[in-house]
């Protein structure tokens, strides 16, 4: 008879494999014309995750895999939305912030479900926000608390010219909102 035990992967032994696969999802919404993440790897990336936490939710790599989650997004929007944002005025700034947000909200997406166990299991056990509200509060916190300000006259100035009887982007001061 086969030995049928699986060796449980560390979260030291795990994270690399799994930060390959995250830089994968970066790079794509960055525009790189590299492969998508197929299904195989998909599911080998949340086996990985499933085999760190040792399924068990109350084991400490979960908390582990759960920070990391957090420090992806709290690394990668200073590194990479915020300096696109800043110096930008007006309808420029307002249509780099929403090309901003949906290719977050896709990387969030992916992210979520790479560690969709943590989702299921870990979170609701140590009462703690969902994984697509931790990215969404880091968004808020580290974008509008920087941004906010010219983001809201953005949108008062759009508002502005229209009232004046020019044309604005009505979808765009929406959005934005």
């Amino acid at each position: 008879m086969a030995n049928t035990t699986k060796k449980k992967l560390s979260f030291e032994e795990g994270w690399p494999i799994l930060q390959e696969s995250i830089n994968k999802v970066i790079a794509k919404i960055e525009g790189s014309h590299q492969n998508q993440i197929t299904s195989e790897e998909y599911m080998q990336i949340y086996t990985i995750v499933y085999d760190i936490c040792e399924a068990n939710p109350h084991h400490p790599d979960c908390q582990k895999l759960y920070q990391q989650f957090q420090k992806i997004f709290e690394d990668y929007i200073p590194s990479k939305i915020l300096p696109t944002l800043r110096g930008k005025e007006e309808e420029k700034l307002l249509k780099e912030l929403v090309k901003q947000w949906d290719n977050y909200k896709i990387m969030q997406r992916w992210l979520t479900r790479f560690f969709h166990y943590l989702n299921r299991f870990f979170i609701p056990i140590k009462r703690l926000p969902s994984l697509e509200q931790t990215s969404h509060l880091i968004f808020y916190k580290l974008v509008y608390g920087e941004m906010n300000d010219q983001v809201r006259d953005a949108v008062i100035s759009m508002i502005h010219r229209n009232r004046k009887g020019e044309e604005i982007d009505h979808d765009l001061v929406k959005k934005c909102s």
